[in-house]
């Protein structure tokens, strides 16, 4: 039986005007056969798109529900059935589907269109999280790390996003950005267990860099101001492979010796100390050097 939406209320409320009008029971069943298939019938594009979502994800098929969230947030975005998908559609994608980039997308609607201040910090931090650790996509991770700076108030969080900003960089082996940051960050921060982390980065840029003098000494001052974490962080194995690429073998050897006795595993400090007194052995016009 087809009944027309737009008839419905009057015919409803015409209903003891119905001829061989029943009892109360059966008008109810009668009537309640008609509206369910009505009710179907006028929901919104963006209902049927959530409720398929919903059905999907009850039933654990996550990937399939994401294009029905796509579906509904997309038709009329700044509505609150849009954000409503939006941010189940993120849920899903970020933490069920792992669909990272799905995520994004779903995030990204959130920072655009949400009146919420507080949810569009939220989601523009997620999109960070999805570059930088989840995609390992270092330039768009600088992009959003970069928006995420200008939203953040608190100082405290502000300095961890500036940490992965110069790792991003370094990630890309872009070392004179990466170095930049560092040192700014340096500049301004006092927080002892930030400082020695970006202290061991701007050291390994350094490094990577082939500027051996200046990462010595960056290794140096971790070693001297941080000793107790520098001991388990292994600072002196990295500091003593500086003084091997400097073919400066008797310091590199000094400063194996002195960490062997708190490393974990003394036997493999004396390898490579015996690896680097070979290496001292066969360098031109070292003594009892064989010559061809």
């Amino acid at each position: 039986m087809n009944v027309s939406p737009c008839l419905l209320d009057r015919q409803l409320e015409e209903g003891d005007k119905i001829p061989g009008k029943q009892s109360n029971h059966g008008v109810m069943m009668k009537w309640s056969l008609i509206l369910i298939p009505v009710l179907i019938a006028c929901s919104t594009p963006e209902e049927k798109a959530l409720r398929a979502a919903q059905s999907a994800v009850e039933s654990g098929q996550f990937s399939e529900a994401l294009p029905h969230f796509e579906k509904a947030m997309t038709r009329d975005p700044q509505s609150e059935r849009s954000l409503e998908a939006a941010r189940e559609g993120a849920r899903i994608a970020f933490f069920e589907a792992k669909d990272y980039l799905k995520a994004v997308q779903f995030y990204t609607h959130l920072v655009m269109y949400s009146n919420k201040p507080e949810e569009r910090l939220a989601a523009q931090k997620q999109i960070a999280a999805s570059y930088f650790d989840h995609l390992t996509d270092y330039p768009k991770a600088v992009i959003e790390i970069n928006r995420l700076l200008s939203m953040i108030q608190d100082p405290k969080e502000s300095s961890e996003y500036k940490m992965s900003l110069a790792r991003a960089y370094y990630y890309q082996n872009n070392f004179s950005q990466a170095e930049n940051e560092t040192d700014e960050f340096l500049r301004r921060e006092q927080n002892p267990e930030q400082r020695f982390d970006m202290l061991m980065l701007k050291g390994n840029i350094n490094l990577a860099e082939k500027e051996l003098s200046k990462a010595i000494t960056v290794f140096q001052e971790i070693m001297t101001k941080y000793p107790e974490r520098s001991k388990k962080e292994n600072v002196a194995l990295t500091l003593s492979i500086c003084y091997e690429e400097m073919k400066d073998f008797k310091n590199a050897i000094q400063v194996l010796e002195e960490m062997k006795a708190h490393h974990p595993v003394p036997e493999y400090i004396d390898l490579r100390i015996s690896r680097m007194q070979e290496k001292m052995k066969n360098q031109p016009g070292a003594r009892g050097r064989i010559r061809k």
